[in-house]
């Protein structure tokens, strides 16, 4: 079905506003109908449903819907992303489980080699090693899968491939044993790097959800609580079985134990990943129009990196806080996917000598305290701003990691590790959802994707540097709580540069004026009425994207909403 982009000014009232006519309208209506509309929310109101929800099948998003704290309504992308993160949440962490295991049993490979190493590194490098290879990959490739995301409209088609792969690799990762541990570890790296590819694509959706910031903070916080919440049950489940077994199997030995237990995680995260993945991306998250053609001269192999160049040349001329931000971000602890974990589990597991089940009860510790954490995050979004509320958490961060490196000398204090578990957890749930809030007030409209991307591209630059120092002092022989050390440089670094992005009210004051006409845009390209105040807002319908292209769907036309 194709809606055309100068539809109607009147859709039915049930449709455009969720609600019955003025006489029986509830005040949930009533707010919405005193807000503009978001992208997401338009998006949904003109889907075709080509795909339809079974009504049997409804009830797996039951536990993941997330209200609006405005309008007191369900958006089917919130729900998505609730649902995404929490199939993630899983992922993550049976990193924690395999890795353990693939640390345990490259020892034992080389040991039965007559060796120190395993393919020339050490046994305690071969997770940073990865992580290497993953983000040295992502920031040369993630300009292209920016390009794709942007200028075609298979930013679906694009989170689905991502989500699959990252699923598989994690399902054949339930063969691990000594004969299969390079192809386990192959497809770690596989599926490390499709896990970037896949938070690229679920970013440009992020910003649609709302245009208001307080908004944004909530949904933020709402889906880190999910993930944290189901990550959490999900490893204590873990935790459980793997107890359980050892305690019914004598004589089990702690390499086979660890094996057990990363093969039952890889297992249970897979079944989780394709239940909520599969749902999401089928039928809650919509299809995007392209935001732009490609420019004349470039093609898609190219015009990626040539957007990154035009966009920084904007935001370092026009944006002061989004230009330091965007260094901020460089050494933020989110730069680079799964190097803080693989450096901790590396840690735990040779200076510490914890085993899997021990890594696994201070993964839960940290796990089920990231939810206080996005409750502090929501709240000092609120009370003070998401700018001050990123760097605190930063901070906070940071002078936990120092106390882990400056006193937890050997496996005497493992003690003290569950402490710091506790209070890493809410520095974790407290800065993630303050950096996504604080990302999307800053942002200028409209160009959200090309944005996301520039950020995750940033993200990347120096995302590789934690692992190659920590790798490097490894291979060298210094002391592991040194190497640990450096995480704690890299988060005050992000946290003093933010101090150059100025005055939060400015910098979202300075974007302001694009949401109106953003909206305004996709509301006459969609068909749905939105409460857009005319006289503020300024028809962008010829403006220029910054590289010199028009606006895909800008002119008259068709645009086919799924």
């Amino acid at each position: 079905m194709t809606i055309p982009a100068e539809a109607s000014d009147d859709p039915p009232a049930d449709a455009a506003n969720g609600a019955p006519d003025k006489n029986g309208s509830s005040p949930a209506a009533a707010r919405k109908m005193s807000r503009k509309l978001s992208i997401s929310e338009m998006a949904s109101i003109s889907s075709t449903r080509r795909i339809p929800t079974p009504k049997w099948l409804t009830w797996i998003e039951c536990p993941f819907r997330v209200k609006n704290n405005v309008t007191g309504e369900y958006v089917e992308e919130a729900t998505a992303h609730a649902m995404d993160y929490s199939a993630r949440g899983p992922i993550n962490q049976c990193g924690s489980f395999v890795g353990s295991a693939m640390i345990r049993l490259a020892m034992v490979i080389a040991t039965k080699a007559g060796s120190t190493t395993i393919y020339g590194m050490q046994p305690s490098s071969v997770l940073t090693v990865a992580s290497l290879i993953v983000n040295i990959t992502a920031g040369v490739t993630m300009p292209f899968v920016g390009a794709l995301v942007d200028h075609t409209d298979h930013r679906k088609i694009m989170g689905t491939v991502s989500a699959f792969i990252m699923t598989l690799s994690v399902a054949v990762q339930c063969g691990i044993n000594e004969n299969t541990w390079l192809a386990a570890y192959i497809f770690e790296i596989i599926g490390g790097y499709f896990l970037i590819m896949h938070q690229v694509c679920t970013m440009a959706y992020l910003p649609d959800l709302t245009h208001v910031t307080e908004e944004m903070g909530h949904y933020t916080a709402r889906f880190m609580m999910n993930q944290y919440f189901i990550q959490g049950v999900f490893t204590l489940i873990i935790i459980v079985v793997s107890s359980f077994w050892n305690y019914t199997v004598k004589d089990v030995g702690p390499v086979n134990s660890t094996i057990a237990t990363a093969r039952l995680s890889a297992g249970l995260a897979t079944g989780i990943g394709s239940v909520l993945f599969t749902y999401a991306w089928t039928f809650l998250f919509r299809k995007r129009p392209k935001l732009r053609e490609v420019p004349e001269g470039s093609n898609i192999f190219t015009t990626g990196f040539r957007q990154i160049a035009v966009t920084t040349k904007l935001v370092c001329r026009e944006y002061r806080a989004l230009r330091w931000f965007m260094v901020a971000i460089l050494f933020s602890p989110e730069a680079g996917a799964g190097v803080v974990l693989s450096i901790a589990v590396t840690f735990l597991t040779f200076h510490v000598r914890m085993t899997v089940t021990e890594i696994a009860i201070v993964s839960i510790v940290m796990l089920f305290f990231n939810v206080p954490g996005a409750m502090t995050s929501k709240f000092m979004c609120r009370k003070i701003n998401p700018l001050w509320s990123f760097r605190c958490a930063e901070f906070f961060y940071a002078i936990i990691n120092g106390l882990i490196a400056g006193t937890v000398s050997g496996p005497e204090k493992k003690n003290l590790v569950y402490l710091y578990a506790a209070l890493a957890g809410i520095a974790f749930g407290w800065m993630f959802p303050s950096q996504r809030t604080l990302t999307v007030a800053i942002i200028p409209k409209g160009k959200e994707t090309e944005m996301m991307g520039l950020i995750s591209f940033f993200g990347q630059i120096l995302g590789w540097l934690p692992a190659l120092i920590f790798t490097v002092m490894n291979e060298r022989g210094v002391d592991m709580r040194w190497s640990m050390s450096i995480v704690s440089y890299f988060l005050l670094t992000s946290c003093l540069i933010t101090f150059l992005c100025g005055s939060y009210e400015d910098a979202v004051a300075l974007v302001a004026h694009t949401s109106d006409s953003y909206l305004k845009q996709y509301s006459r390209r969609s068909g749905v009425e939105n409460s857009v105040d005319e006289e503020n807002t300024k028809d962008d319908n010829n403006a220029s994207d910054g590289s010199g292209t028009s606006v895909e769907g800008k002119e008259e036309g068709v645009v086919d909403m799924a």
